[in-house]
């Protein structure tokens, strides 16, 4: 009986499997001037202000990021507005709206203008060694 048990749960198991599929991407670009957009951001370190940490449950711990305005003027595509809700009363509750920027989306354009300025200063180097090796003849 137990064998049978457990050829059961072997065979619903078995048939549960799920194949993963591989999601397509389409329209894939290289990234272009990143390095132009990277260098618009401004980093920051802050604290959200004491009242409103609280009523939306937010870290008054130092933070470090960016000026969502700020940010979104430089690079709109990792900016959204999210809307919080707080309480205001009894039963009662308001929005309010906080400017988030997404990390994870702002990494593909770091390393496209770290690649960048790879680039130029392998340009600078070549130009150096051709001016040291002109400057010793």
């Amino acid at each position: 009986m137990k064998r049978a048990i457990s050829f059961a749960v072997l065979l619903i198991a078995a048939s549960l499997k799920i194949s993963a599929q591989e999601v397509v991407q389409n329209n894939v670009k290289p990234v272009e001037n990143a390095l132009i957009q990277v260098t618009k951001l401004q980093p920051v370190s802050f604290n959200y202000d004491k009242t409103w940490a609280e009523k939306l449950k937010l870290s008054t711990k130092p933070q470090y990021g960016f000026v969502g305005t700020e940010a979104k003027t430089a690079v709109p595509e990792i900016v959204s507005v999210q809307a919080k809700s707080y309480a205001s009363g009894k039963n009662a509750f308001r929005n309010a709206t906080i400017t988030k920027v997404d990390y994870d989306s702002l990494v593909p354009l770091l390393v496209a203008s770290i690649k960048e300025q790879q680039q130029q200063i392998e340009a600078l180097q070549r130009e150096l060694k051709t001016l040291k090796s002109q400057n010793t003849k």
